[in-house]
């Protein structure tokens, strides 16, 4: 009689662990083949709290959301250095305090076909235009009744953030392998790690988190319904692209940009 074999099988949940695992290291490896052979600089732009749960209900903006973030990156760069930045821009929509998270990876080419980079990024600009956009994005988009709603907070996110919405852009360490293997299994990563869950007795679930106000690990239980309403809520909406392509990234011009890449490398230049 044979024996029986044992095989793993993939589930492909959005939140199993073993299947998210596998499939960033995945996207991870073909990243690191796709993007163009220069370092990337990662910025993550947030906003206001006050302000989660109008984009958790009108998510028909996320798309809007991601296109702003980039838009004011790409502007500044096109006029500031006349360049265009390649950007990939990838949606969080969790974290310890469950915050939306767009985050967008530049570089600038000159129109000679060369790589340039810049180390500096102008984040008091940025920070003061990401909080103007994305208020007039919610004011735009919303209806008159829902406008109404949400006005007090809308006047507090701006009355609370002198200094604009936080943009974050730490400077890349290690060799552009690295960085892109850190990045992309950053971008992919499941809403919460197998490792982070320390308690389930089937009615509550306990995990550790770590909380960004002062930077302390704390732990948490809540019941099992929670937990689960907690993770399906960033399930995102059917043929929603959390990931995308922008500047020389997009698809439109991605291949013409790798023929150039390919002619300078040809050339040695």
């Amino acid at each position: 009689m044979p024996r029986p074999a044992a095989c793993s099988v993939s589930i492909k949940g959005r939140f199993c662990t073993t299947c998210s695992c596998g499939e960033m290291e995945e996207w991870s490896r073909l990243l690191e083949e796709e993007v163009f052979q220069v370092n990337h600089r990662h910025v993550i732009m947030t906003i206001d709290e006050g302000l989660w749960d109008i984009l958790k209900k009108h998510r028909n903006l996320l798309k809007e959301f991601m296109d702003e973030a980039v838009r004011i990156v790409k502007e500044y760069f096109e006029k500031k250095h006349k360049v265009t930045p390649v950007i990939i821009a990838g949606l969080h929509t969790f974290g310890s305090r469950m915050n939306f998270n767009p985050l967008v990876h530049m570089l600038g080419m000159k129109k000679s076909g060369k790589w340039k980079s810049y180390d500096f990024v102008p984040f008091e600009m940025l920070r003061k235009q990401w909080q103007t956009v994305i208020l007039k994005l919610i004011r735009r988009n919303l209806n008159e009744r829902d406008k109404k709603l949400v006005q007090a907070r809308l006047q507090q996110a701006y009355s609370n953030n002198g200094e604009g919405f936080y943009v974050y852009a730490p400077k890349q360490k290690g060799n552009m392998k690295a960085q892109m293997g850190y990045i992309g299994r950053y971008m992919r990563r499941p809403a919460i790690a197998a490792n982070r869950i320390v308690e389930y007795d089937g009615e509550y679930v306990g995990f550790r988190y770590q909380d960004i106000a002062d930077g302390q690990e704390k732990a948490e239980r809540i019941p099992v319904e929670e937990f689960i309403a907690r993770l399906i809520r960033h399930i995102p909406d059917e043929n929603f692209k959390t990931i995308r392509y922008y500047g020389v990234y997009s698809s439109r011009i991605k291949a013409l940009s790798k023929k150039t890449c390919e002619r300078m490398a040809a050339r040695g230049t």
